[in-house]
């Protein structure tokens, strides 16, 4: 069978035999051949690194050049039998190399010159106009939660502190929480997931919805542990979701909308000054 492919690889011994392999040689000296494609010396630059002995500098130079001989008889191959399609093949790795080039210095700008402050006001002025984008996927709640011990000291008092709205009050009964329970959370500013709490509780509404709208207060026992709950307000699933609860996904998305902004005035101005400066022609 006729060759396809000529493969030439030309290895002197004196580059292969010393360190200093690239020493008093061109930088284009031509090292492999395949078809019309050429490996030169000056792509071994690097491959080897510095401390490497003799015999393990010849082993690595080999086999690179070994593997880039294979890589580019395969690609000739297939270049040889993509030939119908290589034209939109090669226009798609070309558009490809350039959205990458442009995606990268575009994020660097994005970096450099981005707005992250956001504050408050402009949180509570988005949240107020798009309140119908922040819907509540589960029941959420605010509470009072207690976890103890059966053989915790002074229920009683506990239980008038966890139901009672003075701030003296969840001041005396997380000093309380700090040394008898086993669990607990008493921010009643913070929002939680109904379920996740209810993982914690011998507790198993049927309806979670009916449960909410009818249970301010819950003490509960197991084998182990004695439970109380306040729930101080609650928001069903479906409901508009508390601002605090979306805060995370609202700066997200004002921070999105910025960086649009930003690269649409950024190519904008790329482009005026490319045409102001005689850069482009349209023929």
């Amino acid at each position: 069978m006729q060759k396809l492919i000529v493969i030439v690889i030309l290895i002197s011994f004196s580059f292969l035999g010393a360190c200093n392999l690239f020493d008093g040689r061109k930088a284009d000296e031509r090292v492999a051949r395949v078809g019309n494609k050429y490996l030169y010396r000056s792509d071994l630059q690097g491959i080897v690194a510095s401390g490497t002995s003799p015999a393990d500098s010849v082993f690595i130079i080999k086999r690179y050049i070994d593997n880039w001989v294979r890589q580019q008889v395969n690609l000739a191959q297939a270049e040889k039998n993509l030939t119908a399609d290589l034209a939109d093949f090669n226009r798609k790795v070309e558009n490809y190399k350039n959205s990458l080039i442009v995606f990268s210095y575009e994020n660097e700008y994005i970096n450099a010159n981005l707005d992250t402050v956001i504050t408050p006001e402009l949180m509570a002025e988005y949240y107020e106009k798009h309140q119908d984008e922040f819907k509540l996927r589960d029941h959420i709640v605010q509470v009072k939660y207690v976890k103890l011990p059966l053989d915790a000291p002074e229920i009683n008092t506990v239980r008038r502190l966890v139901r009672s709205d003075s701030e003296q009050d969840l001041i005396a009964l997380e000093e309380y929480c700090i040394n008898h329970a086993a669990s607990y959370f008493l921010d009643t500013e913070s929002w939680f997931v109904f379920s996740d709490i209810l993982r914690d509780m011998p507790i198993n509404p049927q309806n979670t919805e009916s449960f909410l709208r009818n249970n301010s207060f819950l003490e509960r026992t197991d084998d182990f542990y004695r439970y109380f709950l306040n729930i101080i307000d609650y928001r069903l699933e479906g409901s508009a979701s508390p601002i605090v609860f979306q805060s995370d996904n609202i700066k997200a998305i004002i921070l999105n909308h910025r960086k649009q902004q930003l690269i649409s005035e950024f190519r904008n101005d790329l482009f005026k000054n490319a045409a102001s400066n005689g850069s482009i022609e349209i023929y």
